[in-house]
């Protein structure tokens, strides 16, 4: 069954109990909540855990729960604060500030590169220039331009002020416009991050 519905149609169908709009909801959000757990962790076995347990858990509490922005915003949310809980628990000598520096924002910036299938020399100087932002500004710039998220949801699922997410992002687009000098390529980068190649 193809759902072309807004998120408060497909979230009333789930608390009714309809099977498809659940799985539609899977099926759209898993991958990409995969692959955003695997820039916390290299866990598998923990990103999947945290993915089954989301699931279940919203269809056992279906009645129950509600959701105040959207789907997206909600799965994102709770695969972040579940699985930041999780290493927190296992890394107990490790906070997770600590630990954020082993997290591989490059991966889904790469992925994009390639998929557009940019040249060795270029791919290399833009992998290189992402390379040389911090963890938060990556995720920030992550989930702006590659998760389409507004301001107000980034802020709240990074827990940081929105001026501070302003400042994390226009930083992070300061530096790449630093480490790209070449101007074709920064907007060659920034159009990419847009959608619009």
């Amino acid at each position: 069954m193809n759902f072309v519905k807004a998120d408060d149609e497909l979230w009333r169908l789930i608390a009714e109990g309809d099977e498809k709009a659940f799985s539609f909801v899977y099926d759209k959000y898993a991958k990409e909540l995969y692959k955003y757990g695997r820039r916390f962790t290299g866990d598998t076995d923990l990103i999947s855990d945290v993915l089954q347990d989301i699931f279940v858990h919203i269809w056992e509490a279906r009645e129950k729960l509600s959701i105040q922005k959207s789907i997206k915003f909600y799965l994102f949310s709770s695969l972040r604060r579940e699985i930041i809980k999780r290493i927190n628990r296992s890394y107990s000598g490790e906070s997770f500030d600590e630990f954020q520096h082993k997290m591989s924002w490059n991966e889904s910036f790469e992925q994009v590169l390639l998929q557009n299938q940019i040249i060795f020399e270029r791919n290399h100087k833009i992998t290189e220039a992402l390379e040389s932002l911090p963890s938060r500004q990556k995720e920030a710039i992550h989930l702006r331009y590659l998760e389409e998220m507004d301001y107000e949801d980034i802020s709240e699922l990074m827990g940081v002020k929105i001026t501070t997410l302003y400042n994390l992002i226009f930083t992070g687009l300061k530096t790449l416009k630093e480490k790209l000098p070449n101007r074709k390529m920064l907007i060659f980068l920034l159009l990419l991050l847009l959608g619009n190649v």
